[in-house]
């Protein structure tokens, strides 16, 4: 009931439909097929959405979940029937706190456990003093650049640089500034990674959903992270080898 609530009012992601009728969607994508060295979206987070949906599903005898039916669009998949994936609990010593608890308890204890709930789904449980140090969509952001760079082997160190120039140095620029902003060329590797780190804040709207929301759902908005022409900016800058003090504008 309270996640149909939430749902009506959007303020959760994917989860009335995940409790209701174990199923769950992405049908579109926007992912170069001939980058074989990125993998499809869907994969990339599937790991992550697996410890969500224990988190969500209660185990039956046996200490067996129900499975859930994804439809997830990606490079040879062809969406003629759903993909049926096993739910895995993330590591978290005294085990996977109750939903009810996560939900409903209150109290600075709780606070902590829905955190590093959330943490555990992206594998960063032990990250969790150094992310709560940081702004909130900074630490959100950060969550997720470490998650890809443990699930994409090719990503590299000027990506990772680029990345962080991009959240660093969007803060400081209004919207007319981001409008005005020129380019010479588009990459179109960037613009498959940016697709890849939108995905990913979706990814992070279900676990905080799933977690009782140890994030404002404002926190994890793409626009307080990302604009396309300023990450192909630091993409291109980086890859050309531009030092950090300019990749950072100085600041």
């Amino acid at each position: 009931q309270v996640a149909k609530e939430q749902h009506i009012q959007s303020e959760n992601y994917a989860i009335f439909s995940i409790l209701s009728s174990g199923e769950i969607e992405c049908s579109n994508s926007l992912e170069d097929e001939c980058d074989t060295e990125i993998p499809g979206q869907a994969l990339i987070y599937r790991p992550a959405r697996q410890h969500i949906y224990s988190i969500l599903l209660e185990s039956g005898k046996g200490g067996a979940y129900p499975l859930v039916k994804e439809w997830f669009v990606y490079f040879g998949n062809p969406l003629q029937q759903p993909e049926l994936i096993q739910p895995v609990q993330p590591f978290i010593p005294g085990g996977t706190p109750n939903l009810k608890t996560l939900w409903f308890a209150k109290g600075p204890d709780v606070e902590k456990q829905r955190y590093s709930t959330f943490l555990a789904c992206f594998h960063l449980q032990e990250g969790m003093e150094e992310l709560q140090a940081l702004e909130a969509p900074v630490a959100a952001f950060c969550c997720l650049l470490a998650y890809l760079m443990m699930q994409v082997s090719s990503l590299s160190v000027e990506d990772l640089n680029a990345f962080l120039a991009l959240v660093l140095c969007l803060k400081g620029k209004s919207a007319a500034q981001l409008e005005c902003l020129q380019l010479a060329q588009v990459d179109s590797r960037a613009v498959h990674l940016g697709a890849v780190l939108i995905r990913g804040l979706t990814t992070l709207l279900m676990a905080n959903s799933a977690c009782g929301f140890p994030f404002k759902m404002d926190d994890l908005m793409p626009w307080k992270v990302f604009d396309g022409k300023l990450f192909q900016k630091k993409y291109q800058q980086s890859h050309r080898g531009c030092s950090s003090e300019e990749l950072l504008e100085g600041n």
